[in-house]
C-alpha cells in the first residue's frame, strides 16, 4: 500500500529536490502535493486524503507550528501524521511540536540514512493503524450482520444460527457480542422483541395473543411475563396507557 505525502516549504528548490530525489516509492509513499505555504496546504487536506504532512517550521504567513495547530483543530479521520523539518534544532520548537501532537521534529541536517530509518518507521506505524482500522471495520460488520439476522428472525433468532451466519463459534460470538454491545445475545433478542411488540400494541388491529404468537411465545402468559420484565407493566396495561382502550380479547388473554 502506498501512503500519500505532501511537502510544505517556501523554498521551492528544497521541496522539489526532496520530492524528486528521496526514494518515496521504494519506502511505500507517493508525494501527492507540494506547497509553498500552510494555507493552500490546509485547503488541500480538507478535501483530499493525506497520510503524512512534512512541513518546514519557519515560513512566511503561517509557520509550521501554526500549521500543526490548525491541523489539530480539524476533524480528520484518520488524522495525518505531521512531521516538522527545521534548520533550527531548538527545544522551544520541539516543545510546541509536541503540544500539537506532531509525530516528529527533524532537523534539516539529519543524515540521509537516518531519514530512511525515520520514514521506514513511519510506514510501519501507518500499516499498523490501517490494520487496526480494518480489524475494527470487520468487527463492526460482524455485529451489524448479527443484528440484521435478529431483525429478520425476531421470533426464533438463536445464538447458534447467528454464529453460523458469520462463520464463527457460538461461544466466541457470545463473548464477542457481550464485549461489543454490553448485552448478552439473549438479552438483546428479548429487548428487540419487546421493542417491536410495544409498537404492535399501539396498533389495535393486533390482538395480544397474536403478538405473542408472532414473537414465538406459544403461551401468552410467558409473553406477558417477558414484556412486564422489560417495561414494568403488562401488555394490556401498556396498550391501555398508550391507546386509552383495550380489546375484549386482550382481557381474556392477559
Amino acid at each position: 500500500m502506498s501512503y500519500k505525502v505532501i511537502i510544505i516549504d517556501d523554498e521551492k528548490e528544497i521541496s522539489t529536490g526532496f520530492a524528486q530525489f528521496f526514494p518515496w516509492t521504494k519506502l511505500g509513499f507517493t508525494v501527492s502535493g507540494q506547497f509553498s505555504g500552510g494555507v493552500p496546504a490546509l485547503e488541500y487536506i480538507k478535501s483530499n486524503p493525506v497520510d503524512i504532512v512534512i512541513s518546514d517550521v519557519i515560513m512566511p504567513g503561517m509557520t509550521g507550528i501554526e500549521f500543526a495547530r490548525e491541523i489539530s483543530l480539524l476533524e480528520l479521520e484518520p488524522r495525518p501524521l505531521v512531521i516538522l523539518f527545521s534548520a533550527y534544532d531548538e527545544f522551544k520548537y520541539v516543545r510546541e511540536a509536541m503540544k500539537y501532537k506532531c509525530t516528529d521534529y527533524i532537523p534539516k541536517t539529519t543524515e540521509y540514512e537516518e531519514l530512511i530509518q525515520i520514514f521506514t518507521s513511519l510506514k510501519k506505524q501507518l500499516d499498523e493503524r490501517c490494520s487496526a482500522s480494518a480489524d475494527e471495520d470487520k468487527e463492526d460488520k460482524i455485529i451489524t450482520q448479527i443484528k440484521e439476522y435478529v431483525k429478520q428472525n425476531p421470533a426464533d433468532a438463536n445464538l447458534e444460527e447467528a454464529a453460523s451466519r458469520v462463520y464463527m463459534s457460538a461461544s466466541y460470538i457470545s463473548r464477542y457480542f457481550k464485549q461489543r454491545t454490553d448485552l448478552n445475545f439473549s438479552d438483546y433478542v428479548s429487548s428487540y422483541k419487546m421493542q417491536l411488540a410495544s409498537e404492535m400494541l399501539m396498533d389495535l388491529q393486533y390482538k395480544i395473543y397474536e403478538i405473542s404468537m408472532f414473537f414465538g411465545y406459544a403461551n401468552p402468559v410467558n409473553f406477558t411475563r417477558s414484556f412486564k420484565k422489560h417495561y414494568g407493566i403488562s401488555p394490556r396495561e401498556f396498550r391501555y396507557e398508550k391507546m386509552g382502550r383495550i380489546l375484549p380479547e386482550d382481557e381474556e388473554n392477559s
